[in-house]
């Protein structure tokens, strides 16, 4: 039972993340992003924002506390076969049972930030 509840959170935290991550400007979300299909994926996202290298994404994010990975993440092969390997990979966010909503939302807001900057 409590799988299936930690489970049923992390997909409300994804749905929470995948439906303001469309607000965020020239930001893209890599992999699951149907709201319908949860239950395949984890609440980790790797995302873009245009203009903006996943370096500099993830060095902003560190700065106002929030720390997120940035490059290829060991997945080389499939960082590489989205074109992405030589601009520096996606950067990771992950959240898991114990993030709020709040988070959340503070992770989408600094990310709106910095993409209107």
């Amino acid at each position: 039972r409590a799988m299936t509840s930690i489970k049923q959170y992390e997909m409300g935290i994804s749905e929470h993340f995948l439906r303001g991550a469309v607000e965020v400007p020239g930001m893209r979300v890599y992999g699951i992003t149907d709201i319908e299909n949860l239950e395949n994926r984890t609440p980790t996202f790797a995302i873009s924002l245009e203009n903006h290298s996943p370096e500099a994404v993830a060095t902003y994010l560190g700065e106002k506390g929030i720390f997120v990975w940035d490059g290829h993440y060991y997945a080389v092969e499939a960082i590489k076969g989205l074109g992405l390997l030589d601009l520096g990979g996606l950067v990771r966010i992950g959240f898991v049972h114990y993030n709020t909503v709040d988070e959340v939302d503070r992770v989408l807001g600094v990310l709106t930030d910095l993409a209107k900057s």
